[in-house]
């Protein structure tokens, strides 16, 4: 089962079988490996480095920008095993696309304890976390009551420009 956007503010739900997705107990890397092995699956050192620049990411990346971060002089995953893992944690809920009017899709972790969404700049495509409360609970909550939907969820991009680029467009 393929599961885009993110979890919304009101899908608190972070019980280990979420919306029929098996989510680790642990949400950290050695829970989702744990998670992976207990399914059967081998623990590679290339499924280690792409969940640690997972967990080590500030902004959401490419798989490309996922690849060249898992790489360790010269050794690390190839684009199609980092494709596969992304493919692999997408469907079990733990990252999720982040929609942010580019070319390629970008990924960051879907840690069900946080929110996420993003001021994009527009100018030096800068991505920032918005670490607050989420601003559209409320209408999300409204928006399932009043059309009768279940496990709602959205994605919230602002685009503008950040402090540096309105700095030097002033220029």
């Amino acid at each position: 089962m393929k599961r885009s956007g993110h979890t919304g503010c009101c899908s608190e739900d972070s019980s280990e079988h979420q919306h029929g997705v098996t989510r680790p107990k642990d949400f950290s890397a050695e829970g989702i490996l744990a998670l992976l092995k207990s399914e059967g699956m081998r623990i590679t050192q290339s499924r280690r480095q792409i969940l640690d620049v997972l967990f080590a990411a500030k902004e959401p990346l490419s798989l490309q920008e996922l690849c060249d971060q898992a790489t360790h002089q010269g050794k690390g995953p190839d684009y199609a095993t980092v494709f596969r893992m992304v493919s692999l944690l997408e469907d079990h809920g733990i990252v999720h696309k982040v929609n942010l009017q580019k070319s390629c899709s970008y990924y960051e972790l879907n840690d069900p304890s946080k929110h996420y969404d993003h001021v994009v700049c527009t100018e030096c495509d800068r991505v920032v976390v918005i670490d607050s409360p989420c601003p559209v609970s409320d209408t999300e909550r409204e928006i399932a009551r009043r059309y009768g939907f279940s496990n709602l969820k959205h994605s919230l991009e602002f685009f503008g420009q950040c402090p540096d680029c309105s700095d030097s467009s002033q220029d």
